[in-house]
């Protein structure tokens, strides 16, 4: 492998030695020389096609151990939102306060996951900031505020730092796909946003500080990862992962060992420092997106609206099964098992589905479309209103439980397929501000999945298992004609987008 000229007389030896000595291992690979612009700056890129810096070149055992922090990470958040759910009657007993105030313990919690992203999601785009420090520093605070939910005993105390546990755990949920996006190629990305999309369970309160407390353990090696651009054993937790990012750093390391300002990554040309106009950008695009891209904006309020029936069950299914069925709370708890029979259930077809449209053409060297990511969603598009009208009509003595039971199954069906259709629709076409989206969507879907758990056992006891269930699917039947329209007329939709980065057909 030889070093271009014009880079070797500026750089030490040694340094791209070091740094491409994977390279140098697998065979001979092409050199990108690098570009120079007209005011004399080297622009830092990757060194080769198969840099071991980059991302998407990472030996698997790297990308493994990423998803699996990831993944975990994603666990621990996603388990504080329901870890209240089981002492909720016990919490207003003993302070003497109202069901809606009770409700309020899992409320805010998802409150706060809408409201957090909204900053820490911007700032993940910031190729000067990363994936790694939002992840981190939150983290820290998220351990800390979840220790003093265990102590409080104040309502109003305890309240405020459930709001925070969903605030400062939010990055995750948000940015984690896009983590996965940057290790991830176009062949597997489907697969791996649908594990990230079922990490979530429910445990208890010392579980989730057990381990919140093994996973803050492990942080990322800054230093060694910017010594080093090759993932090793000393920063498996976590490496960062954004592309930008890690030739930022490149670039500012290259200024520091020769002393050569002219050294620049892409990002310090476009985007100098934490100024107010590149934040008031990451900050505000993702709402100019929403406001004039129609099919993100659709996105946006589909996912929500999904996302809000889901969790809209927590109230409905102690009505259902409780008060029409007389179970007990074990057994009313045992039909959220549903959710894991849906996931073995869908797992293959979805993997099978997302095989033959993207996988295989992708082998082949035809790039299918981001609308192919949606053919998954358009199969749960139709499930979701057939499970909730299937509950709601048969949510009473005169049919077995199992009935309603199945419309809840379907339901969790159609759910994940289509949240995680759309997650890699717009990973896929808006991959430059996909951490900014992803925040954008988690404050929607967060945001009304706070206004159901507050207007579900309302509108339920006034209208209703029945007509209340009914009036929610309705809604889902009218996405039905905006998923296929956003199928069929997604590539025009594009090329009309100011934000669309896919190429368009």
């Amino acid at each position: 492998m030889t070093i271009p000229d014009e880079v070797a007389g500026s750089v030490e030896s040694d340094t791209y030695d070091a740094e491409c000595e994977i390279s140098d291992q697998k065979g001979p690979s092409k050199w990108l020389v690098p570009e120079t612009t007209t005011d004399g700056m080297i622009l830092v890129d990757w060194y080769s096609d198969d840099d071991p810096a980059n991302p998407q070149n990472w030996p698997r055992w790297a990308k493994i151990m990423t998803y699996i922090q990831i993944n975990f990470y994603t666990f621990v958040v996603y388990m504080s939102s329901a870890a209240f759910t089981p002492a909720e009657v016990a919490f207003q007993a003993e302070y003497g306060v109202s069901s809606s105030v009770g409700s309020l313990g899992m409320a805010l919690v998802l409150l706060g996951y809408g409201i957090g992203p909204l900053l820490f999601g911007p700032l993940s785009d910031k190729p000067s900031i990363g994936r790694n420090p939002p992840y981190v520093i939150s983290f820290a605070i998220f351990l800390i505020v979840s220790v003093l939910a265990a102590v409080v005993n104040n309502v109003p105390g305890f309240l405020f730092l459930r709001f925070a546990q969903g605030f400062f755990g939010s990055p995750c949920l948000a940015t984690g796909p896009a983590s996965f996006a940057d290790i991830t190629n176009l062949v597997n990305l489907p697969s791996g946003l649908w594990i990230w999309g079922h990490v979530a369970d429910r445990l208890v309160c010392r579980a989730l500080l057990f381990a919140s407390g093994s996973l803050l353990s492990c942080p990322p090696h800054f230093a060694d990862f910017y010594n080093d651009s090759r993932p090793n054993i000393h920063q498996i937790f976590l490496p960062e992962t954004f592309g930008p990012t890690i030739l930022y750093q490149r670039a500012r390391r290259l200024r520091t060992l020769t002393g050569n300002e002219a050294f620049r990554s892409s990002s310090d040309v476009n985007h100098t420092g934490l100024s107010q106009e590149t934040l008031y950008d990451f900050l505000v695009i993702p709402w100019k997106i929403n406001a004039f891209d129609p099919a993100i904006l659709f996105t946006t309020l589909y996912t929500a609206l999904v996302y809000a029936i889901f969790y809209s069950f927590f109230e409905a299914v102690p009505l259902v099964y409780q008060g029409v069925y007389a179970m007990s709370l074990l057994q009313t708890g045992a039909i959220f098992l549903t959710a894991i029979v849906a996931v073995l259930f869908t797992t293959p077809f979805y993997l099978a589905i997302t095989h033959y449209t993207i996988s295989r053409p992708v082998k082949a060297g035809k790039m299918p479309s981001p609308e192919q990511r949606l053919i998954p969603g358009l199969l749960g598009s139709l499930v979701v209103p057939a499970g909730m009208f299937l509950f709601a009509w048969t949510s009473s003595t005169a049919f077995h439980w199992i009935v309603p039971t199945i419309g809840f199954l379907l339901f969790m069906i159609g759910m994940p397929t289509l949240l995680q259709s759309m997650f890699a629709y717009m990973s896929v076409s808006y991959g430059r501000y996909a951490g900014s989206l992803f925040a954008m969507n988690d404050f929607a879907r967060s945001v009304l999945a706070f206004a159901s758990i507050l207007w579900s056992t309302p509108l339920y006891v006034n209208l209703g298992i029945d007509k209340g269930a009914s009036l929610i699917g309705a809604l889902t039947v009218v996405c039905v004609f905006g998923i296929f329209g956003l199928y069929w007329f997604g590539a025009t939709l594009r090329k009309r987008s100011r934000f669309a980065e896919y190429e368009t057909d």
